[in-house]
């Protein structure tokens, strides 16, 4: 399933020049759609494998899962991210300066036509089978015998050239995707391209209330996930790994709920959604 080019930053290194050289695509949905195919492994090893007939696992690196699969869930967590998380909790997150992490709060105010959202979801998770398939010989749209190559042996175990390609690819395109998102901050294209002039006042976005406090609960979800993943690795490292992420994001729209609550009660908004 997952393994190396790994699910996040390396993945999202080839959709978001797609997004920076054609604004009016969807960038949220590019993004899920590079990670959704390996989200799929949070499915694997369930105790119960079928429900009325139909597998309750996927894969998510065929050409059928790109229907079955990324573009359902892919639609989900786009909407989920843009609605919800993004714009009560990135105003949360420390703006790293030439980054400007809280930008991203401003994903919100964006709207796409719902053909412009599913092609991009595809985009991106056909991207994601075509590097995989590059890096690996048994999975993707790809398949390269070739990368079964032995090189060397390392504590008993063969390293193939898919081996040494897998964790160069991983380094040299989690390495472009930060350049990038240092880019995007710098030049505050996420502002332009929420329809903002990055000068004008409500291209800001403001530091919530409760800020230690809810940034306190965020750190503490991220952890107990990643606490949680030895619990789960008799189903596979990947699907552990696969499987925290759901949580953590199960644990984001527990905080995000809460966030919009208390802003309704205090009339305040982190972040102006039209």
């Amino acid at each position: 399933m997952g393994g190396v080019p790994f699910t996040f930053l390396a993945h999202q290194a080839p959709v978001l020049p797609i997004k920076r050289r054609w604004p009016r695509l969807d960038g949220v949905a590019l993004v899920v759609g590079s990670a959704v195919p390996d989200l799929a492994a949070a499915t694997q090893n369930l105790p119960i494998d079928y429900i009325a007939g139909r597998p309750t696992w996927y894969d998510g690196h065929s050409w059928s899962q790109q229907l079955a699969w990324c573009l359902p869930v892919g639609l989900l967590l786009t909407w989920w991210i843009r609605r919800l998380i993004a714009p009560r909790i990135v105003p949360y997150l420390p703006d790293l300066g030439p980054f400007h992490l809280r930008d991203y709060a401003l994903v919100g105010r964006n709207r796409h036509r719902w053909w412009t959202i599913a092609s991009c979801v595809l985009i991106g998770s056909v991207s994601h089978v075509v590097v995989d398939g590059l890096t690996h010989s048994d999975k993707g749209v790809i398949s390269i015998p070739s990368l079964d190559t032995g090189l060397f042996v390392v504590g008993g175990r063969t390293v193939t050239t898919g081996h040494v390609l897998q964790v160069v690819a991983t380094v040299g395109l989690a390495l472009w995707c930060v350049w990038q998102l240092r880019r995007i901050g710098l030049d505050r294209e996420m502002s332009r391209w929420a329809g903002l002039d990055p000068g004008a006042p409500d291209a800001v976005v403001p530091v919530p209330p409760a800020l230690n406090a809810v940034r306190g609960v965020i750190v503490v979800i991220v952890l107990a996930s990643v606490l949680a993943i030895p619990s789960q690795v008799h189903r596979g490292s990947t699907t552990a790994i696969m499987s925290a992420v759901w949580f953590v994001l199960v644990g984001l729209t527990v905080v995000s709920v809460g966030c919009w609550i208390g802003a309704g009660r205090t009339g305040r908004q982190p972040v102006p959604v039209p």
